[in-house]
């Protein structure tokens, strides 16, 4: 018998700051939907900590209860299924990451309404460094979502977590991650299932664009190709006309083994000349090279909206601010360099 698991969580009132949802009045339309502006919203979490960390290595499902505040100030209730997930944090991590499966039908009529299964990324381990790493990786997020709407959109939420009415709280940063469904059909595109893929049916261009922003953010941990699951890919989802489309899109998720998030835990993967992973490997295939030079056309283009995302992030404390910008900055310069662009040559894959 599974244990269960009672969610409370109070949202502020949802905005649609980029009009891409519907928009929330009093006269009885839906209200916006989730993942439409980024605007931290607070919550709480009431549940039995000690037994889901116990657990945490288990495949058992809890029930709970997901509420929130609406337009109006109304709770609404949502049953939720909430299981751990992850491979390297669900083991290391006192508070692994978390799945949650929204109640389809209670979900009607809701800001959730065709939310289905979410990841919720949270704090990992109840110590300062760590606070910061989720606030990076949710940077990662925004950052190629800067560059492409073929991404995954995140919601951040600051989440009090207790063990019932009566405790004392833990406030800490955590964010859901859009459904990859979702990704597909705001692009009129579906979700690929797809088990080994050759490099000549990835779009140059989308293909350039991703193994650029891996190289930005310093992250190995992926793979477009296969995957150990079995499915590919490795951190990254497949989205396209069809499985068998003559041309797919890859889009990544889970960064915190990057450089950018320069999580305590990660280690680059065997097999790499690479020391840690602050240190850079472009892994883009050679027969891209035209899809690369407008890739990194792109990248010039959204350096200062990239730059303007690590300055206006607040939650970032300033020895992480001043990291993460120096990151940054010195993918320009090597972007702007010969040096580093013979470096992006020389390394590509085939």
């Amino acid at each position: 018998m599974h244990k269960h698991l009672r969610i409370a969580v109070l949202f502020g009132v949802f905005l649609t700051g980029n009009g891409l949802a519907d928009s929330p009045t009093h006269s009885g339309t839906k209200p916006a939907k989730i993942f439409t502006d980024q605007r931290v919203r607070e919550a709480r979490v009431e549940a039995p900590w000690r037994n889901i960390q116990r657990r945490k290595l288990s495949d058992d499902r809890w029930q709970g209860l997901f509420r929130y505040e609406d337009e109006q100030g109304q709770e609404v209730s949502i049953p939720v299924e909430i299981s751990t997930r992850g491979v390297t944090r669900k083991r290391v991590c006192d508070f692994p990451p978390l799945r949650l499966k929204f109640d389809k039908q209670a979900a009607k009529g809701t800001a959730f309404r065709g939310a289905g299964r979410l990841k919720l990324v949270t704090h990992c381990l109840d110590n300062r460094k760590y606070e910061q790493y989720p606030i990076k990786e949710y940077l990662a997020y925004r950052i190629y979502n800067q560059l492409t709407d073929m991404s995954f959109r995140v919601q951040p939420l600051q989440l009090s977590y207790a063990q019932d009415s009566e405790s004392k709280a833990l406030v800490r940063f955590a964010f859901l991650i859009e459904d990859a469904d979702d990704v597909a059909k705001r692009n009129g595109l579906e979700k690929l299932s797809i088990k080994d893929l050759a490099p000549t049916r990835l779009q140059p261009l989308t293909a350039s664009r991703f193994m650029l922003f891996q190289y930005l953010i310093s992250n190995l941990d992926w793979s477009v190709l296969s995957s150990p699951e079995g499915n590919c890919c490795h951190n990254a989802r497949l989205i396209g006309a069809s499985d068998t489309a003559a041309l797919v899109v890859p889009v990544p998720y889970d960064f915190d083994s990057s450089g950018l998030v320069n999580a305590k835990y990660a280690a680059p993967p065997g097999g790499l000349k690479v020391r840690n992973v602050r240190q850079r490997l472009y892994r883009g295939f050679c027969q891209h090279a035209g899809g690369l030079q407008q890739a990194m056309a792109e990248f010039k283009a959204q350096q200062e909206a990239i730059n303007g995302l690590i300055e206006g992030e607040p939650l970032l404390d300033e020895s992480q601010r001043r990291y993460t910008q120096r990151l940054v900055d010195n993918f320009y310069e090597e972007l702007g360099s010969e040096a580093g662009l013979n470096a992006l040559n020389d390394s590509c894959r085939g």
